[in-house]
């Protein structure tokens, strides 16, 4: 799969207790398109979730924004697409899953891929991911 090229309705599963809502600052050439997987990177700008590097996957974005600008990101449950090579399934309920790009997830990531949050069902549709909450990573 590839990164979004525009926003995606990434529908909200959960939230309750979970929900923590945030606005962070894009880094400069980023763009994060509404529904993606948002992360942090080490010098605390958000970017679109990827497969690997130093950053911490914070959340769903609630809107569009590029570099400079305000992203608002939100934590809870969430359906993401489930890869089709290394695909999470039901015997993988409540382990990690691992970031393929901002709306992909799957399983058996390696010493450098990014936890994109914890499973909590895998379903035709796709995977429903906590995501956003320090303690999953």
């Amino acid at each position: 799969m590839s990164a979004l090229t525009s926003e995606r309705n990434t529908v909200l599963i959960a939230a309750g207790g979970l929900e923590f809502t945030r606005e962070l600052e894009v880094a400069s050439g980023s763009t994060i398109y509404a529904g993606a997987m948002a992360a942090v990177n080490s010098s605390g700008k958000a970017v679109p979730a990827v497969s690997s590097g130093a950053i911490t996957v914070v959340g769903r974005a609630e809107n569009t924004a590029s570099g400079g600008q305000a992203v608002k990101t939100r934590s809870g449950v969430f359906l993401y697409d489930n890869n089709t090579t290394s695909s999470a399934g039901v015997t993988d309920i409540g382990k990690k899953a691992f970031v393929v790009d901002d709306h992909t997830v799957m399983i058996g990531g390696g010493s450098t891929s990014v936890v994109a949050g914890i499973i909590r069902d895998v379903t035709s549709d796709g995977v429903i991911l906590e995501v956003g909450n320090a303690q999953l990573n």
